[in-house]
């Protein structure tokens, strides 16, 4: 994928190793829903910082920074535009769980709760209710 301007290019290129750098850049480490998170957000810190990763030549984030500046105003295009633009090569790629229409791509985007992670909600709930079952249980016991 190529980024262009009429000063200047970016080849984006998607791989496992970039991948794993962007996964870094998420608290959680957990790629997918970082990314769609990110997304969603339309988080303007990340963006250059990902396409610093993605692109094919050792760029900084600075000028990244100067570039999107420059790329966004040439083709009229907003920062979520160039976000999906990368999710679909990534999901061309096969990096997501799960190859998507763009559809789907789209319906991800949009859903606020496909990045909510059901698992820590049920783990922290569990690891709370099992508090308070043995502290009931050993009330009155010294300590």
């Amino acid at each position: 994928m190529k980024l262009e301007t009429k000063s200047k290019s970016i080849n984006l290129v998607v791989k496992t190793r970039k991948i794993i750098a962007i996964a870094r850049e998420f608290k959680d480490n957990k790629f997918e829903d970082g990314f769609f998170t990110a997304v969603r957000e339309c988080n303007i810190e990340l963006l250059p910082r990902i396409i610093a990763i993605l692109a094919e030549k050792d760029e900084s984030v600075e000028d990244v920074y100067d570039f999107l500046d420059e790329y966004i105003e040439e083709t009229g295009k907003t920062y979520a535009d160039v976000y999906i633009d990368i999710a679909k090569e990534i999901n061309e790629k096969g990096f997501f769980r799960l190859k998507m229409t763009e559809e789907k791509l789209q319906a991800r985007v949009d859903d606020i709760m496909s990045s909510v992670n059901y698992e820590d909600i049920i783990k922290n709930s569990a690891e709370k209710m099992i508090t308070k079952v043995v502290a009931e249980e050993f009330k009155g016991y010294p300590a």
